[in-house]
């Protein structure tokens, strides 16, 4: 499950209530971590005690974005967190990107919470239809920037989430 960072109210409380409801039902949640919609799809796999994964764009023993320091600890407990990167490497704008293929490629599906038209959760999307995953979105409103990728994913062959249920069919 992926989103921006900077992730609308409606987005968060999505997140969050899908990855619950899809943790209940025993899916294991891949996000990458970062704050926003991947925080709140942690936090919800976390609230219905199921299993979620962090895939870190940094090593494993950086302590990048301090802000979710408490959601990694819970994280390690509970799931697991990965790295591909050296254990101390730092976080930069090209690691991130690198991440993604591997979140993509951990799950069986890709889900888009909102993206705007430069949305990291568009990398994620593509590397998830290049691994033959399925890609689900939810729809947004199509006069808002938030939802200008989302849409186009949809557009473009994407999978409409209208229920949970959506993504067991």
């Amino acid at each position: 499950i992926v989103g921006p960072r900077k992730i609308s109210d409606f987005g968060k409380k999505a997140a969050f209530s899908l990855s619950f409801r899809l943790a209940k039902s025993g899916f294991c949640i891949v996000s990458g971590g970062a704050l926003g919609g991947d925080t709140y799809a942690h936090a919800g796999a976390i609230k219905a005690k199921g299993k979620t994964v962090i895939v870190l764009g940094c090593g494993i023993l950086n302590d990048y974005l301090p802000q979710n320091k408490a959601l990694r600890r819970e994280v390690a407990i509970n799931g697991a967190l990965i790295s591909e990167f050296p254990p101390r490497a730092d976080a930069t704008k090209f690691t991130f990107p690198i991440r993604n293929r591997i979140v993509s490629a951990l799950s069986l599906g890709t889900v888009v919470i909102e993206a705007s038209s430069k949305s990291g959760a568009l990398i994620t999307a593509r590397h998830a239809a290049e691994q033959g995953r399925d890609v689900f979105v939810i729809p947004g409103q199509p006069d808002k920037k938030e939802y200008i990728g989302s849409n186009a994913l949809l557009r473009d062959g994407a999978k409409p989430i209208l229920d949970v249920s959506d993504i067991f069919g």
